[in-house]
């Protein structure tokens, strides 16, 4: 009497599946980042030049991070002034990001024609394209008196005539200048919110308009609650959206230095920058993390 063979568990060919799902995003993990960043963090102790068609590395142990960083300190104000911009890009965008979500989430005629138009950046998600149409757009309202709509200048006299103060009149001037770049890169997160906007039961918006409550209520106690895992979701894509978008000082510093033959700097302005955006991304996690709620839960 021949003994029944032992297949897999159920567990065991789960997992297997889920290995061989993800197989592909852990090979790209190895060979297209694992390997280059070890290249990269490599290269920061290190003078590279090329000969006789193989590369040459010598050592020279932290010469490059002073040479970026001590003998040259404009890098490390520039990564500072880039953060705080970004941050507070990230805010705008977010902002602006659950208002587009609540009004195309509405019940209105054409509703379709407008969730496509907020999703066309997505589908021509290229930053030239978007510096192209400012500048085509600027050139056509050079002519008007006021300036184009992408331009703040007579916003900023009429401002400074009311006596408000510089540091008032920067920010919202600054805001009116990017409310292009703004519009352009909230699509992914428009569309993130509209889908935790649809996600919400409807019987919770009846119950709270049957209790009386307004929609400035209803927003704060139901909307806003359930919609914080996808602000968790969307802060840290917009924060790294933002850190490597085509305007990105940092970015083009990076891409000039390869382009010098420089690979040293470039890779410690590299490596200390994703330390920096690492580092950022952690601690809103830990802190938005905190207040997020989960109907799970």
């Amino acid at each position: 009497m021949t003994k029944p063979r032992k297949g897999l568990s159920l567990t065991t060919r789960q997992g297997l599946t889920g290995i061989g799902f993800i197989s592909p995003w852990i090979v790209g993990i190895i060979f297209f980042f694992l390997v280059p960043l070890c290249s990269t963090i490599r290269y920061m102790f290190g003078d590279i030049k090329f000969g006789s068609g193989r590369v040459i590395f010598k050592y020279v142990g932290l010469e490059n991070i002073k040479e970026m960083f001590f003998r040259n300190p404009d890098n490390g104000r520039m990564i500072l002034e880039n953060l705080w911009s970004s941050i507070g890009t990230t805010v705008l965008i977010l902002i602006f990001s659950i208002f587009a979500a609540l009004l195309i989430n509405q019940k209105f005629h054409g509703r379709a024609l407008v969730r496509a138009l907020f999703a066309l950046p997505i589908i021509v998600s290229s930053g030239v394209l978007l510096q192209v149409f400012k500048q085509d757009l600027f050139a056509q309202t050079m002519t008007a008196e006021a300036g184009s709509i992408f331009q703040s200048s007579a916003l900023e006299a009429a401002m400074i005539n009311m006596g408000l103060s510089n540091k008032i009149v920067t920010f919202v001037t600054g805001f009116v200048n990017s409310i292009m770049d703004i519009i352009w890169k909230a699509g992914v997160q428009i569309l993130l919110f509209l889908a935790g906007l649809q996600a919400i039961p409807t019987s919770l918006y009846e119950v709270s308009s049957v209790e009386g409550a307004t929609a400035w209520q209803t927003f704060w106690k139901i909307t806003f609650p359930l919609l914080t895992p996808y602000l968790i979701l969307n802060t840290i894509y917009t924060i790294i959206d933002s850190f490597t978008f085509y305007d990105n000082p940092v970015m083009a510093e990076v891409i000039s230095l390869f382009r010098d033959m420089k690979y040293g700097w470039a890779s410690v302005l590299s490596v200390v920058y994703s330390l920096v955006v690492f580092l950022l991304i952690g601690i809103v996690f830990l802190l938005l993390s905190r207040f997020a709620y989960y109907t799970e839960k």
